[in-house]
């Protein structure tokens, strides 16, 4: 039987740090929503704290509609950080995929449930690759090059 040692990842908390939207009225069945979405990520030797920034954008007359910010708490065990030089603590990439994706699904779920009875209920956030917000250093790992 092997003893090997699993890096965890768990979810310790989510919050608002900001949320705000301006009710919008005679919608047009047909009408498009555009969506700016933004994420941060903050590290220590034990945390991974995922910041998301949503505006959502009404296209026909291009005023932000609604704006939300939130941040999503990971707590990470069986795996050393690097510490560079001048500090910094960094996860590898790959790593930090996964909390990523929990803060973005985490975010889309929280702002149809707070955004219940309005407008917002009806344009959940697009579907998107958590990849895109993660630097893709690992991608070429396992590649030949002459």
């Amino acid at each position: 039987m092997s003893n090997k040692n699993t890096i965890g990842i768990k979810f310790e908390a989510f919050k608002f740090v900001s949320f705000n939207f301006v009710q919008q009225e005679n919608i047009a069945a047909d009408e498009v929503f555009n969506f700016e979405i933004a994420a941060n990520i903050e590290t220590d030797k034990s945390r991974i704290v995922v910041y998301v920034l949503v505006r959502v954008i009404r296209q026909s007359n291009e005023e932000e509609v609604a704006k939300a910010q939130t941040a999503t708490l990971f707590s990470v065990y069986n795996t050393e950080p690097h510490v560079s030089e001048d500090g910094a603590i960094t996860y590898p990439n790959s790593l930090l995929v996964t909390p990523v994706s929990l803060a973005i699904s985490t975010t889309r779920g929280a702002i149809l449930t707070k955004g219940a009875g309005t407008f917002l209920e009806n344009i959940p956030l697009p579907i998107i690759d958590p990849k895109d917000f993660v630097p893709k250093v690992d991608d070429h790992i396992g590649d030949k090059k002459s």
